[in-house]
């Protein structure tokens, strides 16, 4: 059964871009932790707002991404404004 990782990420005006490549340039880290990039969802109303979609294939595996040396150097390039949003869910 897949699960699924949904983070919403909401950038500063001026880093959006910024945070948006950082994320793309980190797939094929997230690939070694069984994390398979979803879509990918712009907001419609906050040009600076994102919604990722991640399937994983273990979550308790993928949880090992956001402790990798990787997931911290990636995050030190980025400002956001606030915390992420992550919700967790399993399909049905």
């Amino acid at each position: 059964m897949a699960e699924h990782i949904f983070i919403r990420v909401t950038a500063t005006a001026e880093n959006y871009q910024n945070w948006e490549d950082t994320h793309n340039s980190c797939e094929g880290a997230r690939n070694e932790f069984g994390i398979t990039d979803g879509p990918f969802y712009k907001d419609a109303t906050d040009p600076n707002s994102a919604l990722v979609h991640l399937v994983v294939e273990d979550m308790d595996r993928a949880m090992g991404w956001f402790k990798d040396p990787r997931f911290a150097e990636a995050n030190a390039k980025v400002t956001l404004e606030g915390p992420r949003e992550l919700y967790f869910a399993k399909q049905r």
